[in-house]
């Protein structure tokens, strides 16, 4: 079995580098799952996990909802190791006790000079996510607006 772990592990970090290659050099969308011999999870999401998630299949994802929130945030930590869960559990608490430090509303006012090493790659994700989140707001309004205009 060790062998075959082996095995698998070269094959999907050769997957996944490809992959890498393929989002960086077309601009690809990738999203990849790959379940090894023991049936642990591996997966890779390019150019990030939210950006497939949320674009494909649009219908889901029409507008930004708490519930396509919650299906995202139970899409991107369900093949995450639990040590990695933990971490990432750890730099929320750290972000949002910044936020209370400060007596901001929102997390994303956080001061970035108040968070560590830990917290910034958790931080920049969350933004991205806020950030996609938003667009597809002002696309879904825009579209909404244009229809309105034709009618």
């Amino acid at each position: 079995m060790a062998q075959s772990q082996t095995s698998f592990s070269e094959c999907t970090n050769t997957l996944f580098s490809m992959a890498k290659d393929l989002s960086q050099e077309f601009g690809a969308h990738v999203a990849i799952v790959a379940f090894s011999p023991t049936s642990e999870p591996k997966a890779y999401g390019a150019p990030t996990i939210d950006s497939i998630l949320y674009t494909y299949p649009p219908e889901i994802h029409s507008s930004p909802s708490p519930a396509c929130s919650e299906m995202r945030e139970a899409a991107e930590t369900a093949f995450l190791p639990e040590a990695e869960k933990a971490h990432q559990a750890a730099a929320w608490s750290k972000i949002l006790a910044a936020q209370t430090s400060v007596g901001k509303q929102n997390w994303w006012e956080v001061d970035m000079e108040a968070l560590g090493a830990e917290e910034l790659p958790v931080f920049v994700s969350a933004l991205e996510v806020l950030r996609t989140d938003v667009q597809r707001y002002l696309d879904t309004m825009e579209l909404s607006w244009k229809e309105n205009m034709q009618s």
